[in-house]
Formats: C-alpha cells, structure tokens, sequence
C-alpha cells in the first residue's frame, strides 16, 4: 500500500518488473539487518553480558548493570544444598523426592515469586531440571551462551550446539559452589549407572574398567558370587577381548587397603611421599616437554624459513628472474609444507599444554587423602573423591598362582606405585 502497487492490476500500471525488484531489495535488506543483529549480539556475549531474559535460579539481574548477574540468596541456598545432596552421592530422583517433600519451590514458581512476588503454587521437580542445575557452569561464576543458534532469516532455529562451540566467559559473577565440587558431582554423575532391581547402585559403577580395551567392566551376581567381567568380553567374545574377571569382594579389599595405606604415609611421611610423586611422574612429564620444546622450536624455524622462501618467490616472479609456470609449481609445493608446519606447530603446542594441565598435583591429593587414615569400609563418595579409574588386568601364572594387576588412578597424580 506505501507503494501505491496494486497487484490486480499491475499490468496496467507497468509495475509487473518493478514489484519483483523492490522485493529482492528488501530481502537483501533484511538478510544483512539479520547478520548485523547477530554479529552484535555475539559480541556481547563474547565479552560475558548475560542476555537471557531469565536469571538461573540462585541469581537476579542486577538492577544497576543491566546484563550483569548478582546472587539471590534464597535460591541460592536451595542450589548449593542440591549440590551438597549431589555430593553425598544421592542420585536426582531421591535429590527431587527430599525436595518435594519439604515443598521446595521449583525454578519458575522460585522466580515468580522473588520477581513478581506471587506465591508458588506447588509444582514437581523432575530429574531434568536437578541435573541441568548440576551441570550448569554458569553457578562457577561463567557465563555460558551461545548454546543454541538463534533464529536467522528464513531459517528455524537449528538444533543444539555441540559444545566446544559454546560461548563461555569466566569469572562474570560470583560462584555458588567451587569448582572442586562442580568436577566431583559431575563425575559421580558420569559415574553412576542404572539401579539394578534391588534398587541399589552397585559400588564400584562406572570405575572400574578394562586394562586392554578400556571398556567399563560389568557388575553380575552368579551363585551369590557379586563380580566384574569386561564388557566387550560379554557383548563380543573372546576375539575382541578376554575375560578380565574379578570377584566384587577381592577389588574392594585391594582398593581399601591401597587408600589406608597412602593415607596413612599421607599423614605420617607427607615429604616422602611428595619426593615419591615427583620421582614418579615428574620427570618423565620433564623429558617429554623438553623434547616437544625443541620439536617446537625446530618446526617454528622452518615455519620463518618457508616464509622467506615464499617471499623470494614472489618477488623473482614479479622481477621476471623465474617464469609463472615455475612459480605456481615451487609456489604450491611450498604453501603445502608451510600449512603442514602450521599444523604440527598447534598440535605440539596443544600436547604442551596438556601435560603441563595434567601434571602432578602432590600437595592437593596429599590434603585429600590424609582425610581417610581412620575409614572403616569402602562406599561411592570416597570413590568419587579420591578414585578417576581402576584398571583390572587378565589374570596370568606367577609361581603357580593366579594374578590379576589392579591399577588404581587417583585424583590429582593418577597411578602411584
């Protein structure tokens, strides 16, 4: 109608070829308005601005600094008693049945009432909603976005981001609980496998796995003898793996009596076992650092000599020294190592940093286990604390008796021996 185009009778008017026209333009008009919104709003999360429209239960928006999280402290007793639940190694369905039974309001009846002071109405909590609130960095003090992709023109929403393709900043607020706690509740989710029908979580449930193929070990009770068998064994047979068979009461034995063991030198011999630690692993992460060091420097070299040679190149070929035809073919062969060399140089660079991450922690592990000198029996929270993994080997003959190699992999410094 702004145009005065009427479509009956655009043939009288002489507007059949205008109409079609000033509709391209204006889809190209919003097609770069879409970008240019988009490009905008991924720069502010790049910089850590909270741009959803709701806080996470725990938190408000601040009322001074618009895009800005601060802590709501009545829901943020209701998350760190979560994660202290999570903790203690109960699973989301008995953390949703103490909150329902003590009338816990749930995130959206929370936010209702904090915002726009209406009282909840009771509602369920689900398993969904605990264990998004378990995994969720932004209660680490991040700022997490960037997790879906927003609407973009002519298209729908696409599906979930993978994600190393989120947008995570750190440090843009407050943390509620620490990130000690956010890894360890992680990981006994990770840990915790389906209730057999006793209803009971079997103890050693997503720690113990194979020494050869690495799959998880599985838990099964035959003539009232609890064991583990490897799990590839059991679905495939003996030609993708062998049995790895343990009884339950045996790896329990050997794991108890290894804490108490490091816990009690632990306490009593702490340098010595400091000395053991670094003696072990210390230098070994050393060497291989040293020698990806100098693989990095010899690749960084070669990297400046490729760009030299590329440069004279060009520059003969510009000053007529060497012909196009030897210039494309020396040109090619050259910008094919150089990008080789590239990418051996942020492959090394990524091993460097990744031993350095992982190298030993001594003194944290050291403070952790000291805590265990006095336990009486083993169960998942102590698992969850001090184990990452325990390997099971296939038994072999050693003086005429039977051994099976157990290697357990502790938090902060893996396998001590």
């Amino acid at each position: 109608m702004d145009e005065n185009i009427d479509s009956i009778k655009m043939d009288e008017n002489n507007n059949d070829i205008v109409v079609p026209i000033k509709n391209m333009l204006n889809e190209l008009y919003s097609r770069d308005l879409s970008r240019k919104v988009r490009s905008a709003v991924r720069a502010k999360k790049q910089k850590g601005e909270f741009l959803s429209n709701y806080a996470p239960i725990g938190y408000q928006k601040d009322p001074k600094v618009r895009h800005r999280l601060i802590v709501e402290e009545t829901g943020a007793v209701i998350v760190r008693r979560i994660f202290e639940m999570a903790r203690s190694d109960m699973g989301s369905k008995k953390i949703c049945k103490v909150l329902n039974d003590e009338g816990i309001p749930t995130p959206i009846n929370h936010r209702k009432w904090v915002l726009k002071g209406i009282e909840p109405k009771f509602a369920r909590w689900n398993s969904e909603t605990v264990n998004a609130i378990l995994r969720n960095r932004t209660y680490l003090g991040d700022t997490v976005q960037g997790v879906y992709d927003v609407a973009r023109f002519h298209k729908t929403p696409s599906k979930r981001k993978k994600q190393n393709e989120w947008i995570i900043t750190s440090g843009t607020h407050e943390p509620l609980v620490s990130l000690e706690i956010f890894e360890l509740v992680g990981k006994m989710i990770d840990a915790r496998n389906r209730p057999i029908k006793s209803n009971v979580i079997q103890l050693f449930a997503g720690f113990v796995k194979c020494e050869d193929c690495g799959s998880a070990l599985g838990y099964s009770n035959s003539q009232k003898i609890e064991q583990y068998t490897c799990g590839t064994y059991r679905r495939h047979g003996k030609n993708f793996c062998t049995c790895h068979y343990i009884r339950k009461d045996v790896l329990e034995q050997v794991v108890f009596d290894d804490i108490r063991k490091y816990s009690k030198l632990a306490k009593h011999e702490a340098d010595r076992l400091t000395r053991q630690l670094h003696e072990q692993n210390g230098d070994k992460d050393a060497n291989r650092i040293k020698t990806l060091t100098s693989e990095l420097e010899k690749l960084n070299a070669r990297s400046v000599e490729l760009n030299h040679i590329l440069k004279r190149l060009y520059e003969d070929n510009i000053s007529g020294k060497i012909t196009d035809d030897v210039f494309n073919q020396f040109f090619t062969d050259y910008q094919k190592e150089q990008i080789g060399v590239q990418t051996k140089i942020i492959n090394t660079e990524q091993q460097i940093k990744e031993i350095k991450a992982n190298q030993i922690d001594a003194d944290s592990w050291i403070r952790l286990i000291q805590n265990y000198t006095r336990i009486k029996k083993l169960d998942r929270t102590i698992l969850s604390e001090l184990v990452d993994k325990i390997t099971v080997g296939e038994a072999r003959e050693l003086d005429g008796n039977k051994v099976t190699d157990v290697t357990i992999y502790y938090r902060f410094v893996g396998a001590v021996s």
